[in-house]
């Protein structure tokens, strides 16, 4: 059935793919070999997929009504820099402290994790976890074309985000952009290069190495090829994103805020040895146990009066040896 979507995906447009799965499939948890074919065609080509409908509404529902009350104490409080220096898009992580609000589809999917394991190779590391809000009433306003990397990152599979959306996730409420294909291809080369002056103004950034954001003549030529497109998700759908895909925070002329969690997945062979989830030691049992499924959980547990939030906003992807 999803294969047969993204054909006619294909024939209709540049739409991203989507994998829908069977009863049977859901009853098992697990995908059978067309759809993991149509994923991984679709991750491989694209650099993108959507997986419809692999969870529980009403635990997205439950994570949101959290979340949407804390934005209004974030913003109240500035509490957040903005994503990207854009005054549109905030980093937010998910309540982590609060059993009633650990659901294993969100946070151990098991549709996500076989697709990992298949992708990146076995037994992946769950080693990354926060989130991002679109901020209402925001129209014009939207990021520079980038990807989240800082550094000359291997030109092969090696980094996957799983983003969450918490609502409905269209051009209105500020779906991101994603420019579909451009994982393919890209290298560092693609990217603005630090300078000291960069360098000044974001100590993160190394001189002669790359920034987030894409040169404008390499996007431009990009557009010709393949223009970005904005994805139409709904509550209980997951999108997959090779980390090298390009994209872009864009505005949310809703009036409401538009969140979506994010999860990383890293392969085993790649070097980044300190990269780790921040988690609360009250709820070690069930991050640990990861649902019983194949993947690693690299994560420091702290005690529960950390602020999650501010730790799990500093983070890099850069391999650590």
């Amino acid at each position: 059935m999803a294969a047969n979507q993204s054909h006619n995906s294909m024939e209709k447009g540049d739409d991203p793919r989507i994998i829908t799965p069977t009863l049977e499939e859901l009853k098992t948890s697990a995908y059978d070999t067309p759809n993991i074919e149509a994923a991984m065609v679709a991750l491989h080509q694209d650099g993108f997929v959507v997986l419809q409908n692999v969870v529980d509404v009403a635990h997205v529902d439950h994570i949101n009504a959290y979340m949407t009350k804390e934005a209004d104490e974030i913003i109240k409080n500035n509490a957040k820099p903005f994503n990207q220096g854009v005054k549109s898009n905030i980093l937010q992580a998910p309540p982590l402290k609060d059993p009633e609000y650990l659901y294993n589809d969100v946070f151990f999917n098991p549709f996500v994790i076989q697709l990992m394991n298949l992708y990146l190779g076995a037994n992946p590391k769950w080693n990354f976890v926060t989130g991002n809000n679109a901020l209402p009433h925001t129209k014009g306003l939207r990021q520079p074309v980038h990807k989240d990397i800082t550094f000359f990152h291997p030109e092969c599979p090696f980094y996957v985000i799983a983003n969450i959306p918490l609502c409905p996730f269209n051009p209105t409420t500020g779906s991101t952009e994603f420019w579909l294909g451009s994982h393919a291809s890209t290298s560092g080369k693609d990217q603005m290069i630090a300078t000291k002056e960069t360098h000044l103004a974001n100590a993160n950034l190394v001189v002669g190495e790359p920034t987030t954001n894409v040169r404008d003549q390499v996007r431009e030529e990009r557009r010709k090829i393949r223009p970005p497109v904005q994805p139409t998700c709904e509550k209980g759908d997951i999108m997959l994103r090779d980390l090298r895909t390009w994209h872009a925070g864009m505005p949310n002329e809703s009036d409401e805020y538009r969140i979506m969690l994010a999860l990383g997945y890293q392969a085993q062979w790649y070097p980044n040895h300190t990269l780790r989830s921040k988690l609360p030691l009250s709820q070690g049992n069930f991050f640990m146990k990861h649902a019983s499924q194949p993947v690693e959980v690299r994560a420091n547990l702290l005690p529960d009066d950390s602020d999650f939030g501010k730790l799990n906003d500093d983070f890099t992807f850069r391999r650590s040896v």
